[in-house]
């Protein structure tokens, strides 16, 4: 037989329906008990790599660090491949290219990965991991329980658990499917020493010499490489330039209109997934820009322009708001104290938010072919915030990507690195992993206007929970005269 086939499971004949909690309370026993998972710290793993086909040798990394912490490293000269993430910010490495900060699907794939390790599934519900089961399938010639396992972050992995012994055989992401073999125990808990990794159409063993749980591991392991080349700005110098920027970006965009595509996807369901998740709703509109918001005339809703009261409705409520912040604005420009307070508040805001968030890893990147400045940011330790502003921000961890010549923000990516509680809980809260992606790009050489938005939350107001899982893709921006006066639905 093929050594490819022993990669291929194979569903065997239909067994009753298994409750995949069950399966995790076998495994965690089988591990030495979900209390001495949950209290892991740091796991670190490094051995030989070989590639099946060609013979050649190198050497296999992975290093895990509780909340958040991951790097893993691959050596089979000349290949050289990091891909590492620091709880704030996802980042690959590979020869002979340089470092670069992940983004979309490469990222995800990188936190999950972060989220799945550092979880040793020892708390699914306290990590927000969803969990259905697939059946049970012959890995191997042994039967396995198939569980998916769905991330804080939507991210998704498949994990095989062999049937008697309860340790995991398999797991598979879109990317790569790893087997494990060879059990021993190390630090206490079981480890397997010899992996067999399928990549595309190329296949890999590692084979361990080292596996040390709760060794000391610096932080500074899963850091952004130094930055090189030209200095680097000053980053406060640089954010309050951004900001300054972003007055004039708010006058330029009132020039302009946009189509915007919103995806709105139901709620997740509790306990178990059944089948493919529905599809969303998805809603059309086009977007003004009048006193630094935006107003949105709704025009589809799946793909069906709106007709009768719908549309009667969605032009009556765009007028409404449409003339509402037209009056608002040019009352507070014909009023100077008014702009002035209105200044002095973004002032006393931007000061909140630099009081309790500290910068770290900024370095020289390209992004979607511009040349860019990334920088980290998370709470600064140690600081009490003061206020509901300052609170929500000091719980913020993430990335952001400034244009190195216009100073304009191209890219932001933060979520929740704690939950944030309303009333200290007992109004409510948002809960800790709580994300949005904000990206912005350059059109007709003069303005930076919204391209893409994405937005993850999961609330809870006194005895409601609910979630909202959307996104927006901004498209056909277009320059109208700014002195235009108009109103929809009428001829």
């Amino acid at each position: 037989m093929k050594l490819a086939l022993l990669f291929v499971p194979v569903a065997v004949a239909a067994a009753p329906r298994i409750s995949p909690q069950r399966v995790l309370d076998d495994y965690t026993r089988a591990m030495g008990g979900a209390k001495a998972l949950s209290r892991i710290e740091t796991e670190s793993l490094a051995g030989n790599l070989t590639e099946d086909a060609t013979g050649k040798t190198g050497t296999y990394a992975r290093i895990v660090k509780a909340p958040r912490n991951l790097y893993s490293e691959w050596v089979l000269e000349p290949e050289h491949e990091i891909t590492a993430y620091n709880g704030r910010s996802p980042w690959s490495a590979a020869a002979p290219g340089g470092a670069h900060t992940l983004t979309g699907d490469d990222a995800k794939q990188a936190v999950s990965s972060s989220l799945y390790w550092n979880s040793h599934l020892a708390d699914a519900k306290n990590s927000r991991f969803t969990l259905q089961w697939i059946g049970v399938e012959q890995v191997h010639g042994r039967d396995a329980d198939h569980l998916r396992v769905t991330l804080s972050n939507g991210g998704a992995q498949d994990v095989f658990f062999d049937a008697q012994s309860h340790l995991i055989v398999r797991e598979s992401t879109p990317t790569e499917q790893v087997d494990y073999e060879d059990y021993r125990p190390a630090g206490g808990i079981p480890v397997a020493f010899r992996m067999k990794i399928l990549r595309g159409s190329r296949q890999f063993t590692v084979t361990l010499t080292r596996a040390e749980i709760d060794m000391p591991v610096e932080d500074s392991v899963f850091d952004f490489p130094p930055a090189r080349g030209a200095p680097l700005p000053d980053i406060r110098t640089l954010l309050d330039e951004v900001n300054r920027n972003q007055k004039g970006i708010d006058e330029l965009q009132k020039e302009y209109t946009c189509h915007v595509r919103t995806e709105l996807f139901p709620p997740d369901s509790k306990g178990a997934s059944k089948g493919a998740s529905p599809a969303p709703k998805v809603f059309e509109a086009e977007v003004f820009h009048i006193d630094g918001e935006e107003v949105r005339h709704r025009v589809a809703i799946d793909g069906k322009p709106l007709e009768g009261a719908q549309k009667r409705k969605a032009d009556e409520d765009f007028n409404k708001r449409f003339a509402r912040l037209t009056r608002q604005e040019a009352e507070h420009q014909a009023d100077p104290k008014k702009q002035a307070r209105q200044e002095a508040e973004d002032e006393k805001d931007l000061s909140t938010v630099l009081s309790v968030i500290q910068f770290t890893n900024p370095r020289r990147e390209r992004f979607r072919g511009a040349d860019v400045i990334a920088v980290d940011f998370s709470g600064k330790p140690g600081v009490k915030p003061k206020g509901l502003l300052a609170n929500f921000v000091s719980k913020l961890e993430g990335v952001v990507w400034i244009d190195d010549q216009a100073h304009d923000m191209v890219r932001l990516e933060a979520h929740l690195g704690n939950t944030m509680k309303v009333a200290g809980g007992l109004v409510g809260g948002v809960a800790k992993g709580s994300a949005v992606v904000l990206e912005q790009a350059k059109v007709n050489d003069e303005v930076w206007l919204p391209t893409y938005q994405e937005i993850h939350l999961s609330v809870r107001l006194l005895m409601l929970h609910g979630n909202a899982n959307r996104i927006e893709r901004y498209s056909d921006c277009k320059k109208f005269r700014a002195d235009s006066t108009f109103t929809v639905g009428q001829n």
